[in-house]
């Protein structure tokens, strides 16, 4: 009786068993349906609509003709939308038989975007443009030694700086000793064409000339003459030295012109006499 009784027990539990596997089965069961995706005012299929799983967030898109294929478990709800349209959550209705899974159709309802106005200009033809163009006036450069000019007051200051940095003399001639004793051979210069010359001696008459001269120190005439004789024997500037560097070189060659302007005098005449600057630089 007893082992009787414990068979009926076994062959309930195990009815419980399988019938919920079966129902669990069936709910976790994928389901491939298909669609159409259609606008709800003119019927006509709506292209690149995106379909996705809200469950997954996994998707597909519509093909030309609105139509999508997709792999779903019961009762999923699919998240449509398209450029243009509102977008829907549309939960999939029970399907009787998943083998013949029905054809569905979505409406989706159009949705108007407003965009921002817009002005738009007419530039008349390519030749009225080019004419345009031309006429156009670029606005005046200014001198670039004007952007480095330094008073005299900041020249005086970087002076008592250097002094003030400046060792005693008996170290300052060791130390010119030393130099002089380790002092590195020069490298060659090298050698360049007559065009690239030209342009270097461009480059630099951009950063020394008269001009330049006449705006750092206020000379003019017959002195401005005998300065830039001087300026010119006692420097040895090239193109690529910076503006910065030769206008403060001008500057303490001016005041160096202002205590023995004798001296600057002579160096006019050995120009005049040799018809010549001693380094490359031509007036």
């Amino acid at each position: 009786m007893k082992t009787f009784f414990n068979i009926i027990i076994i062959l309930f539990l195990s009815t419980l068993y399988f019938r919920g596997y079966s129902q669990s089965f069936l709910q976790d069961s994928t389901i491939s349906i298909s669609g159409l995706i259609l606008s709800d005012k003119q019927k006509e299929p709506i292209e690149d609509a995106i379909i996705t799983i809200k469950r997954t967030r996994r998707g597909v898109i519509s093909d030309s003709s609105g139509v999508f294929h997709i792999q779903i478990l019961p009762k999923d709800t699919l998240v449509i939308s398209s450029m243009g349209f509102e977008m829907i959550q549309w939960p999939v209705p029970a399907i009787s038989d998943p083998n013949f899974p029905p054809f569905f159709k979505i409406y989706l309802k159009s949705q108007a975007v407003p965009l921002k106005e817009v002005n738009v200009y007419a530039l008349g033809t390519y030749e009225e443009f080019k004419e345009e163009f031309v006429k156009k006036k670029l606005p005046p450069m200014k001198k670039k030694g004007e952007g480095f000019k330094l008073s005299e007051a900041q020249m005086l200051e970087i002076k008592l700086k250097e002094q003030a940095r400046t060792p005693p003399n008996v170290v300052a001639g060791l130390v010119g000793i030393g130099k002089k004793i380790f002092k590195k051979k020069k490298k060659p210069q090298p050698v360049f064409s007559s065009e690239v010359s030209f342009l270097h001696q461009q480059m630099l008459q951009e950063k020394f000339n008269r001009e330049i001269v006449t705006n750092l120190t206020g000379e003019t005439g017959n002195k401005l003459e005998q300065l830039y004789a001087y300026i010119c024997k006692n420097s040895d500037f090239t193109y690529l030295d910076s503006e910065l560097d030769i206008q403060t070189k001008i500057l303490e060659l001016y005041k160096e012109y202002k205590l023995d302007p004798e001296k600057a005098n002579s160096s006019l005449l050995q120009l005049n006499k040799e018809n010549k600057i001693p380094n490359h630089l031509r007036p």
